[in-house]
């Protein structure tokens, strides 16, 4: 018996088709991507633009507010309050002597000196050619009593006291006298007419600096070394040594030396702590006369006091009572 041999016919696999893209279509997405990345960088661009414009107005924003703080520190910084002060008393002074007896050239030439410190016409604040009667007015004193900031100028606030003599008839007036200034390169003018307003005090009541409640600990001994250096140290206070203080206390403080010192209120001598090492905080209270009357007088004074090879020297000295040295 014969056997036939059966072949397994193998299937072909079948390739897969490959797609021909038209040069058509390649050039439209080529350009689609192309164009989709073009919108990208300009949204890119006009974002970075729009981001450096808000920063740059931040910085100018940022730029203007300090310029214009500055220029409010140099407002506030640009009159010296001593030269306003003697400036200001300097024509109260010129404004208010007067004479009304004095011949035509004396009034000319204070007209001539009041001249100098206006930036309007004299004849504005010579109120003394409208009067007919004979008087003769004196100023006694003139004090700066406060300086308000206007946005036009400077409003300076003077107490006067003048004495007014008409007919043998003297009176003594105190008022308020306010001169409208402006200041520029440390130079200073008047601006408008002067005017009166009745003396105003600024009275006020408040909490008054204490020593402190309590004292801390301290030997008998360092007690009798402290007292020992505050008599000496006093007594050179009080004569207004400055050479010798120099070499007690960091900074010199002269007095005029028309006292005597007397004695330290060791009753009341008060040690307290303080925040730095090796430095002693004491309160203390001091008696001194005046050498010409015989008056006695008592002042405060808290001192801060660090000890040398042989006694101590003064870091601080205030002449009130405190326990913050401030520095």
């Amino acid at each position: 018996m014969k056997l036939k041999t059966i072949k397994k016919k193998e299937k072909k696999e079948k390739k897969p088709k490959v797609k021909k893209l038209s040069q058509k279509r390649a050039n439209k997405i080529v350009f689609t991507g192309m164009s989709l990345l073009m919108i990208a960088s300009a949204v890119g661009v006009i974002r970075a633009n729009v981001v450096a414009t808000n920063f740059d107005n931040l910085t100018d924003k940022v730029d203007q507010l300090a310029k214009s703080k500055n220029e409010k520190s140099i407002q506030k910084e640009v009159f010296d309050y001593s030269a306003l002060s003697f400036y200001a008393t300097s024509f109260a002074e010129e404004y208010l002597n007067y004479d009304a007896s004095a011949n035509e050239e004396e009034k000319k030439e204070r007209l001539d000196r009041l001249e100098k410190y206006l930036s309007v016409d004299v004849d504005v604040v010579d109120e003394t050619s409208k009067n007919q009667e004979d008087f003769v007015r004196r100023l006694k004193s003139a004090s700066l009593v406060r300086v308000k900031e206007e946005a036009e100028c400077l409003l300076v606030y003077l107490n006067v006291v003048y004495e007014t003599e008409k007919e043998e008839e003297k009176k003594t007036l105190t008022q308020e006298m306010v001169l409208p200034i402006q200041t520029k390169n440390q130079l200073f003018s008047i601006v408008g007419r002067p005017y009166f307003l009745a003396t105003t005090l600024p009275q006020g009541k408040t909490t008054e600096l204490k020593q402190a409640e309590a004292s801390l600990d301290v030997p008998q001994q360092e007690k009798e070394a402290v007292e020992k250096f505050l008599t000496l140290f006093f007594e050179k206070y009080a004569n207004g040594e400055k050479q010798e203080l120099m070499l007690l206390m960091k900074e010199p403080v002269q007095t005029s030396g028309v006292t005597e010192f007397i004695s330290l209120n060791e009753n009341e001598i008060k040690y307290f702590e303080t925040k730095q090492k090796e430095v002693n905080g004491i309160q203390v209270s001091v008696t001194f006369v005046d050498k010409q009357t015989g008056m006695t007088h008592t002042e405060d004074f808290s001192l801060w006091l660090t000890q040398t090879e042989n006694s101590y020297f003064v870091r601080t000295l205030k002449h009130y009572f405190t326990e913050k040295e401030g520095n």
